[in-house]
């Protein structure tokens, strides 16, 4: 067999228009997509989406209208002898879907072959129907699970080297046991590629590491990690400064966005030594796993009310007379999770922590 990427098998793959000319004497007047219109379309919008051998993406069969859906049914009973077995079925099964949609009379081979439905668009060229019963998923597939990098930098690598669920499964246990390993800016790539597949595959949110580096909700702990920074940059005006600049540009940023931005500052200033001991990592400082349940937190303290943010600041800059008051157990609980732990204590208790905060105390 020809590499499937010099076939002609679709429309958009016959540049001599020999499958057009002869289409035209029999059919409606089908619009052609242009080169543009086409590479617009999402991987969802071909019946067919092969993954090749070297990770690359070939999509096949646009099936997202009426006019694309019958010139993918045409040329699909031109060529699909030019398919592997497999990868026919998924495109005959997909087509045929469409055609009831876009009331397209299937043709015979789309039927033929689409006795059973396709449950995704995605064939793998190479080793998914390689697979022997015993070979276990993670002896297969380790080596590319492993290669951080093209996952996180190339999705359709990440498709590749995860195929099935037990794959994922695979790559879940490699990020919480190699996480340490991973370089930090690839841990948000590599987890968010894995929680994508494995929604794909049907598998549902991923926990552990994975769901925090993942994340696409903000830390209520940000501000603290920057207060943090702050304190090792106090001799260099420029960098307090734009820790301030980026504490205010949350709401402008992603999650990720931010994390980006300030993983590049702690190199330019140096701080990047500090991990692991001093300071969180910027990616693990501005993930939560969830949103944060107490964001717009508020709360009456005696004649006065506080919230959320308050109640970080509090414990991070009065650290030291809290502990005076109630110990260092409580201002070390209180500096680790402010909000949830201020939230849980008597009111006396936050009574005085708020006459500390407003300096009456």
């Amino acid at each position: 067999m020809l590499k499937l990427a010099n076939q002609v098998i679709d429309a958009y793959d016959d540049i001599s228009r020999e499958g057009l000319a002869k289409l035209a004497k029999i059919g409606p007047d089908i619009n052609l997509m242009s080169h543009a219109e086409r590479a617009d379309l999402k991987d969802h919008d071909f019946a067919l989406s092969m993954i090749t051998k070297k990770a690359s993406k070939l999509n096949k069969f646009p099936i997202d209208s009426m006019d694309n859906t019958w010139l993918s049914n045409e040329y699909f009973e031109m060529n699909h002898d030019r398919l592997p077995k497999t990868a026919a079925v998924v495109a005959a099964s997909n087509i045929k879907t469409a055609c009831e949609r876009f009331g397209v009379k299937p043709r015979a081979s789309v039927v033929s072959m689409s006795k059973t439905a396709a449950t995704t668009n995605i064939y793998y060229e190479s080793s998914t129907e390689r697979l022997t019963k015993t070979a276990s998923a993670e002896v297969v597939s380790l080596e590319k699970i492993a290669a951080v990098r093209d996952i996180g930098d190339n999705y359709t690598y990440a498709q590749f080297a995860m195929p099935t669920p037990s794959h994922v499964k695979v790559a879940c246990k490699y990020f919480e046991d190699k996480l340490d390993k991973i370089p930090v800016d690839y841990r948000h790539k590599y987890a968010a590629a894995i929680q994508q597949r494995s929604k794909e595959l049907g598998m549902g949110v991923q926990g552990g590491s994975v769901i925090k580096y993942a994340s696409d909700h903000y830390s209520g702990m940000v501000d603290s990690h920057l207060k943090s920074r702050e304190t090792l940059v106090e001799t260099a005006p420029e960098h307090k400064e734009y820790l301030q600049k980026l504490a205010g540009a949350k709401k402008e940023l992603t999650p990720a966005q931010f994390a980006q931005a300030l993983h590049g500052f702690d190199k330019k200033a140096g701080l990047t030594r500090h991990y692991g001991g001093y300071l969180t990592n910027p990616f693990e400082a501005t993930f939560a796993g969830a949103p944060d349940q107490y964001e717009g937190y508020r709360t009456k303290v005696g004649s006065a009310s506080m919230d959320s943010d308050a109640i970080r600041r509090l414990a991070t800059e009065k650290y030291a007379q809290i502990k005076n008051y109630f110990g260092h157990s409580l201002a070390d609980e209180l500096r680790r999770d402010p909000v949830p732990i201020f939230d849980s204590l008597p009111m006396d208790a936050k009574e005085i922590l708020g006459g500390i905060a407003n300096g009456t105390a």
